[in-house]
């Protein structure tokens, strides 16, 4: 296993969203079957010869981890996530310092690397609660300190909750954001403000908005570092990637 400081290169600004390469139940996306390891190896091999250069995965996102880290060499930005797992069609949570521990070791063994690039706290419609109430944000802090990853995040609902990683010594925030849902509008100035990177999920509302327009919309904005976008498909990424590249070549 290897390390390589995401800081030493700029986070690109078009990341590969994994959930659908190793989960098909409780999403709201269209129904779509299971990639199997041969699959997500071409998948994967795919994604990398057109120059996607991040991937986000989560234990949440079932076998995802488990298909990428053999495939992603250390070229490529990865980000995972704690605190929800999703076994046998059902999602679970543990934001115990415990749980969180086990789940940080898990993603390092599932994904080849000894330091992690980038992990959010996976947090569901009760985020500001769990950030107050649990251990799991401080665990996250102390691990960054011990090296396990080289930077933490929150991928949240509420902007209240954005608001407190954001005064709680967030690295990088993931927040719902396109042209339907603007509810986190002020944290995206905060952000701004205290330098920290914004990526952006839901940006095309789970597929019902155009992908192209709304690219472009989001990263004509300089508040946003990254968009977030799942599929399965390399014509649509190469797509994606053309719009991305054409705003900010200097970036993707």
């Amino acid at each position: 296993m290897a390390s390589i400081d995401m800081m030493k290169r700029e986070w690109p600004c078009l990341v590969w969203g994994t959930v659908k390469l190793g989960r098909t139940t409780q999403l709201r996306t269209p129904a779509h079957p299971l990639p199997s390891d041969a699959e997500a190896d071409c998948l994967v091999r795919r994604m990398i010869a057109l120059g996607i250069r991040a991937f986000d995965t989560a234990p949440a996102y079932g076998s995802s981890e488990m298909k990428l880290g053999p495939r992603a060499d250390q070229r490529i930005s990865i980000s995972t996530k704690v605190g929800e797992i999703h076994e046998n069609g059902k999602s679970h949570f543990d934001f115990s310092a415990e749980g969180v521990m086990h789940s940080l070791t898990r993603s390092q063994q599932r994904l080849k690397r000894e330091q992690l690039d980038l992990v959010y706290l996976h947090a569901p419609d009760n985020d500001f609660e769990i950030l107050k109430d649990t251990e799991a944000w401080t665990t996250l802090l102390e691990a960054k300190d011990a090296g396990i990853m080289t930077h933490i995040g929150l991928s949240g609902k509420s902007p209240e909750a954005a608001q407190w990683a954001l005064e709680h010594h967030t690295d990088a925030l993931m927040v719902p954001w396109n042209q339907k849902d603007q509810s986190h509008a002020k944290i995206l100035d905060a952000a701004a403000a205290r330098n920290v990177k914004v990526f952006v999920k839901k940006g095309l509302n789970s597929g019902q908005l155009s992908a192209a327009a709304s690219l472009q919309w989001m990263l004509e904005d300089p508040r946003i570092h990254a968009v977030v976008v799942g599929s399965l498909s390399p014509e649509h990424m190469r797509e994606n990637l053309e719009v991305a590249k054409a705003i900010r070549p200097n970036q993707c």
